[in-house]
């Protein structure tokens, strides 16, 4: 089956309309056919193609009604998509030059056509009008927009995405001067009004030939997410720096107290211990007050140091296999009178033949000690302390009978100098919120990790889990190995 071309001629000279409709002929061959139309006057070929559409146009420059490019360029707004080659005898090749980068596929000279020429003419129009339709469809499938603008800084193409950001349409833009200015070199920003606000683009050019005329070639591209990503950045990077100037400032500070504190707390306990004389019943309720907040200060100065250690990375951690389930039992063994001072009952709950898992022992004291002190302050009744076998370690959790955690604060309980809003079984008691952050820090270097959530029939709970020593994983593995066959 031979394949039909639909061809447009607007001509106005009649012996050459029946020339051309003796070359077409001629120029069919066994698998193409031309089917051809024809016009006198721009007029009547714009009427053709509003009728109908038109593979190819075969244009003379010089009609009744339209003379020279101005010709082309009414033709090539009413069918941008089509293929045009154009028919002249003006300035012989100098005018089909420019007629090509008016945007013309091709050019023949009349006075030399014949029907190899024009066949040739026509199929190298229309492979050329498919590339030039590949290379604007990547184009306009472009996230970026691109916009391309001749000598004179008029724009001749701009894709969708160019538009969007612009804020116009096709008809706004094309044809008329780039409203915006270029950049000598580099990249340059460019604030628009978007959508959602102001859109950030940042704007390049880039020189290059368009239908065979200089151009430049302008890329769009919206920035403003990155903009806002990189000012996050910044705000982070500025926090982390002020951050590390308060805790070098709390670290500094807390080293130099420590020992006046010293010395004043020996010297207050001497008084207490009437080392120096008798004591009156108000004195001694005096220094005894006295007593409690020096205590109190010299743990707030230990927390600080002991969060700034961890931090700095010089902690010594001492990691050796262990038996969780005896830590457990001897360190809620030593708490048991308090608890019971409090009325506060202390519960264990672990599972038997927990895996020993490789831990620094007294970092890990520390953190459960630091868990079950603040369980009992805000415990009603009971604190239940749980231990089982977790994938690849233990997991231990203590949990205690009060309102729980609120909601939305359970991610940032770990933070520095974040407190509960809860009610408080010690009446009075003020924290430093250092605790569960020197306990991240803490599990962090043991290999482990430690969260906190609200237990359902109880109140907060917090987990903290520990790898398993070498052979406590081998173990478990070969036991379910052993299973499995």
């Amino acid at each position: 089956m031979k394949e039909t071309i639909s061809v447009l001629l607007i001509e106005d000279d009649p012996d050459y309309t029946l020339l051309m409709n003796l070359y077409i002929n001629e120029a069919c061959g066994e698998h193409i056919k031309f089917d051809m139309q024809c016009a006198v006057s721009l007029a009547q070929g714009l009427d053709l193609l509003a009728r109908r559409e038109f593979d190819i146009i075969l244009l003379d420059l010089m009609l009744p009604d339209s003379q020279g490019l101005d010709t082309l360029s009414a033709l090539r707004c009413r069918a941008p998509g089509t293929p045009i080659v154009v028919l002249t005898n003006l300035a012989l090749e100098n005018t089909g030059i420019s007629a090509i980068g008016a945007g013309a596929q091709d050019f023949l000279i009349k006075s030399k056509v014949d029907q190899e020429q024009l066949r040739r003419a026509i199929g190298y129009a229309l492979e050329r009008s498919r590339l030039y339709g590949q290379m604007e469809g990547l184009a306009s499938s472009a996230p970026d927009g691109i916009v391309i603008v001749d000598a004179a800084r008029m724009v001749r193409y701009a894709n969708p995405a160019a538009l969007a950001l612009l804020g116009r349409a096709m008809e706004d833009v094309q044809g008329r001067e780039f409203e915006h200015p270029l950049p000598d070199g580099g990249a340059s920003g460019l604030t628009l009004p978007g959508p959602d606000g102001v859109t950030t683009v940042e704007l390049r050019q880039s020189a290059i030939q368009w239908r065979g005329a200089p151009a430049r070639l302008i890329t769009l591209r919206d920035i403003t997410q990155l903009r806002k990503f990189e000012q996050i950045k910044a705000e982070i990077a500025e926090r982390r720096r002020l951050d590390k100037l308060k805790d070098n400032l709390l670290s500094t500070v807390s080293h130099e107290l420590r020992t006046p504190l010293s010395i004043i707390k020996m010297a207050v306990g001497s008084i207490r211990d009437r080392l120096v004389g008798p004591l009156t019943s108000d004195q001694v309720k005096m220094i005894q007050t006295a007593d409690r907040n020096i205590s109190r200060l010299t743990r707030i100065l230990g927390n600080f140091l002991d969060l700034s250690r961890l931090e700095s990375g010089n902690a010594c951690v001492d990691l050796q296999p262990l038996d969780p389930g005896e830590l457990i039992r001897e360190i809620t063994d030593d708490l048991r009178m308090t608890y019971k001072a409090k009325h506060v009952l202390l519960l264990v709950e672990a599972a038997q033949g927990l895996p020993w898992v490789r831990a620094d022992r007294d970092m890990i004291t520390q953190v459960l000690g630091n868990l079950l002190d603040n369980a009992l302050r805000y415990a009603r009744e009971r604190v239940q302390v749980r231990a089982k076998p977790a994938e690849g370690g233990v997991v231990i959790s203590v949990i205690d009978d009060g309102r729980g955690i609120p909601e939305g604060m359970a991610a940032d309980l770990f933070d520095k100098f974040i407190q509960l809003d809860r009610p408080k079984g010690g009446a009075g008691y003020k924290g430093t919120g250092l605790g569960l952050a020197i306990c991240r820090e803490i599990m962090s270097l043991n290999g482990g990790s430690i969260w906190a959530e609200n237990v359902k029939g109880w109140g907060a709970g917090f987990h903290i889990s520990l790898p398993a020593s070498a052979p406590a994983a081998a173990a478990a593995a070969g036991g379910q190995r052993a299973q499995s066959t």
